[in-house]
């Protein structure tokens, strides 16, 4: 396969600015994982703080996320976008004046997490019923590899500058460069010229379309069955991300060390995604289910101390496994979805997926006051591998084939 052929998605207009959109708000995304986990622990030094306001941004997102699928089920998906993200984008902006000038608190940054949860609580369900919308059925596959792609390119570089930032002593300027993304970010969708949607009516009333959405959901057999373990999976590494800088700052010397594990997802991530650009597995949600039993590794290593060297690599691995997973998930659910409820079916999946998030990350820090650090951080990584084992062995994932169209990707 020619490199033209893999990147053939980019030949087209409206994806181009979706995919140009993405990678923008991607950089700074990367850049401010670092900066808000240190920001917060610069003013508090407590893994509890800590967990609370990722808890806050997440439990908003959660909250949000079924209105956000009827909504974008009803008004231009694009410009749902371009509104979430002025919003998130002001958010950042905010913290970052309140970190730069020394007046954060605790309180305050998770008040800020918690209005960007719930305008990022828009995005999952807008974007999984847009980008099938800016590309053709013939490439959704290589878009969404693509977007992965993106976003790990970003997820290696990000942090690593956002390391830099906060070792220079700057974690509020590394802010600053994600709310400015946003702004960019939405000024390119803004962009977008699409045609009129032949799939909209008069809008029903609102718990109608709830109720709509949720009988599509549960059509989808192979949704719903394997969202539960998912679920619990992520509630369990939710541990690695309120815990992992505990440890990096504790053992292994702070911000660099951090950054340089999260790179390393991000370098694993981008490897992954070309992968995904030529699989075409003949079953791809069994794969795509397969490809995320790493991710749970990552918690479990880093619970038995290992040098940072074992902990680079481990992350590298599961960053790749883990961008194969996705591209197929997502392919996947845009093929067997339609459009007109796209939106609200993504709403209740992520909603299911990532509802407890939240109580993972607020109780990670008070479960390792009482059973160690350490230890936490096996058990969630356990815990995390064995939901995955169980969501493969659901009849309905060996059941989904792959219904995308035959013609194969240009050689």
């Amino acid at each position: 396969m020619t490199l033209h052929g893999r990147l053939g998605a980019l030949a087209e207009r409206n994806f181009r600015l979706v995919f140009t959109s993405t990678t923008i708000s991607a950089a700074g995304d990367g850049v401010s994982t670092i900066a808000l986990a240190f920001a917060v622990l610069q003013i508090s030094g407590s893994p509890t703080a800590l967990g609370l306001v990722i808890a806050a941004r997440q439990v908003a997102n959660a909250a949000i996320t079924l209105a956000a699928g009827v909504f974008a089920d009803r008004l231009p998906r694009h410009l749902v976008l371009v509104w979430a993200a002025s919003v998130q984008g002001a958010m950042q902006a905010i913290s970052a004046v309140l970190v730069l000038t020394g007046h954060a608190t605790v309180p305050a940054l998770a008040g800020l997490a918690l209005v960007y949860g719930l305008a990022d609580g828009f995005v999952l369900p807008a974007s999984q019923g847009l980008i099938p919308l800016v590309v053709s059925t013939t490439r959704l596959q290589q878009a969404n590899a693509l977007l992965g792609l993106s976003r790990s390119v970003l997820g290696f570089a990000g942090p690593a500058v956002g390391g830099v930032l906060v070792a220079l002593g700057s974690p509020g300027a590394a802010l600053a460069v994600d709310a400015a993304s946003f702004a960019i970010a939405a000024a390119l969708l803004l962009r977008l010229a699409l045609p009129a949607r032949a799939d909209v009516v008069e809008p029903e009333p609102f718990f109608r379309e709830l109720r709509e959405g949720w009988n599509e959901f549960r059509r989808q057999t192979w949704i719903w069955t394997t969202i539960v373990f998912f679920g619990l999976g992520n509630m369990a590494g939710a541990a690695l991300f309120v815990l992992g800088p505990v440890v990096a700052k504790r053992d292994y010397g702070g911000a660099a060390a951090w950054a340089s594990i999260v790179s390393a997802t991000g370098v694993g991530a981008i490897l992954g995604g070309l992968l995904a650009l030529r699989l075409r597995p003949g079953r791809p949600l069994l794969a795509s289910c397969v490809f995320s039993i790493p991710y749970g590794f990552q918690t479990l290593v880093l619970g038995f101390h290992p040098p940072l060297a074992l902990l680079i690599a481990n992350a590298a691995f599961a960053g790749a496994c883990l961008s194969v997973h996705i591209a197929l998930w997502f392919t996947v659910f845009q093929q067997q979805v339609p459009e007109a409820a796209r939106s609200r079916v993504s709403s209740y999946d992520a909603l299911g997926s990532f509802v407890l998030i939240p109580l993972g990350a607020a109780i990670a820090g008070p479960v390792a006051g009482l059973i160690g650090v350490g230890t936490t951080l096996i058990a969630a990584g356990t815990i995390s591998i064995a939901c995955t084992l169980v969501v493969i062995a659901q009849p309905s994932v060996w059941a989904v084939g792959n219904t995308a169209p035959r013609e194969a990707l240009p050689a």
